[in-house]
């Protein structure tokens, strides 16, 4: 397990599968914005922010922030890179609320992430930001994620991801 990679850092937990959905999530969140010996690309646009958790039920994560100046571009709206950034992370939330023993507890990784620009979101922006598994086996994921400004949708994505092997697995491969 590497201990520059939080999700491997927070799938090794002995505890993982005990906490609950919410719990697990924030377990990751935590481990990605807090850990003083990480600080990778990835947690750039998570850090410094008012990112909230309001709701994690199974298949489903749904977070609110307000946008801030660092995630903007020189026009002062939510910069493309970031808002892909954002909804890589957070939509790999998602995939935590479904895990059990010897499935989704070994970690994922991207394949791809397509998003769609829909709307600009401007600077200070109270954003809500939906994430929905949509399909989840044993080598792939698809997740959906969804930004919305004053209830217009105005960035989506669709996340496919690969699916680690169970760690116990994994060794008898």
């Amino acid at each position: 397990m590497s201990e520059k990679n939080p999700s491997r850092s927070v799938f090794g937990r002995k505890d993982f599968l005990s906490l609950n959905i919410q719990d697990r999530v924030l377990a990751l969140e935590e481990q990605m914005i807090n850990d003083p010996s990480y600080y990778g690309f990835d947690t750039h646009a998570l850090r410094n922010t008012n990112l909230k958790l309001i709701e994690a039920t199974a298949n489903n994560t749904k977070w609110e922030m307000d946008i801030p100046s660092h995630l903007c571009n020189k026009s002062g709206n939510l910069h493309g890179g970031a808002a892909a950034t954002l909804l890589d992370n957070l939509t790999s939330t998602a995939l935590l609320t479904i895990a059990k023993p010897g499935f989704l507890d070994g970690g994922h990784v991207s394949r791809t992430l397509t998003t769609t620009y829909l709307r600009p979101v401007p600077k200070d922006s109270h954003v809500t930001i939906d994430c929905e598994v949509q399909s989840a086996g044993r080598h792939t994921a698809n997740i959906m994620g969804k930004v919305y400004v004053n209830g217009k949708l105005c960035v989506t994505c669709v996340h496919d991801k690969a699916v680690f092997p169970t760690p116990n697995k994994a060794s008898k491969l």
